[in-house]
Order: C-alpha cells, then structure tokens, then sequence
C-alpha cells in the first residue's frame, strides 16, 4: 500500500509545481516530484521481488482494499485525500510539505526501515535512509521558503492558521501507521517529536 501513499506524494509535489506563484518554488517541486516517482518505483520493484520469494503470501496483491479499508493506513488516507483537494497553492504547500510528508518520512521511512532492520530485512532499511537522504533536501527547500514567508508581515499567523488546521490530522496518520509498528518501541511519540521539532527550527 505505501506506493499509493507516495504516488499521492507525487502528485502533490505535481499539483504544486502547476499552482505555485513562482518558477524558484515550480522548480524545487518538481524535483521533489521526481523524487517521489523514484520512492514509488522502488517500492513497486521491492514489491515484486518480495512477491517471487514469497509466492502465496499476498505481496503485490489486494493493496489497493488495504490502502482504502487497512487502519493503518487511514489516517494518512485521509491527510492526503484531503491535501490533494486544497486548492490555495499555499495551504496545500503547508497541507503536503509542512505536515505530510514530515509525517510520512519520521513513520513510513524511518519507522518501517527501523522495523525492517528489527526482522532481519536490511534492504528496506537501506531504501528508507536512500529516500530520507531526498527527503532532507526536501525540507532544505521548505526551509527556505518557510524563512521567505515570514519576511511578510501577517504571514505567520496564516501559516499558523493552516498548521493548526493540518496538524491534527498528521498526528492521527502517525498515531494510526504506528500502532502498527510493535516492533518500534514509542514510534508514534518518537515520530510526533521530531516532526514538531523540525516545524519548530522553522520558526512555525
């Protein structure tokens, strides 16, 4: 189920790329957008692997009922369902880029690859921290945006306005991913954290 997650990544990174005010944010979108086709071409081919090895077990099979029905994966269902339906070209910036993405990198990426390592799977640990290795030039760009964002007097409070608005629903992505996680002692607690953290260094 984790390409559909990311494939909804992409086409965020996508959509803003079409609706950002300027080409210095279209282009880092579109790199990001990039990025996120390769997570998904990494999963889809890990997928496959796994399917040959473990014929029967269910790999490749099913996931889109796991995506829509898994209550793993309905918190972040619902955040980029409903991230990917905000048009303002800004709060979508905060919806996928401010709570999103950080959400499904401290869970998805680092949380599974923790998980992975856990039970022996060493190469899903060494595609998470390949694509968390992306991900932090992802929130290089954010940064910087963020930073000009603030220059403006009456921003902050938008972007408060917007946080306040998004944030609960990454928690509840984290809280719902990580309960599925017994493997990672306080991974919800630790993932919530460090996503606050990072918002905070932001000045948000």
């Amino acid at each position: 189920p984790a390409r559909y997650l990311f494939h909804t990544l992409q086409m965020g990174s996508a959509y803003l790329c079409q609706i950002a005010p300027a080409s210095t944010i279209s282009n880092c979108a579109t790199y990001q957008t990039a990025d996120s086709l390769r997570w998904l071409t990494h999963t889809a081919y890990r997928t496959r692997e796994l399917a040959k090895t473990f014929d029967g077990v269910g790999f490749g099979t099913g996931e889109r009922a796991h995506w829509e029905t898994d209550p793993a994966w309905q918190g972040f269902r619902a955040l980029v369902e409903k991230g990917l339906s905000t048009y303002d070209w800004g709060e979508h910036f905060v919806a996928m880029n401010l709570v999103a993405r950080p959400a499904v990198e401290e869970t998805v990426l680092r949380g599974l690859g923790l998980s992975g390592r856990h039970n022996g799977d060493n190469l899903i640990g060494l595609l998470s921290d390949a694509h968390l290795v992306d991900a932090d030039r992802h929130r290089r760009w954010t940064a910087a945006l963020v930073k000009m964002m603030l220059e403006t007097e009456g921003n902050r409070e938008v972007l408060a306005g917007w946080l306040a608005k998004w944030t609960p629903l990454g928690d509840a992505a984290i809280d719902a991913y990580c309960a599925h996680l017994p493997d990672v002692p306080a991974a919800a607690a630790t993932a919530r954290s460090a996503v606050a953290a990072w918002r905070a260094g932001l000045g948000l």
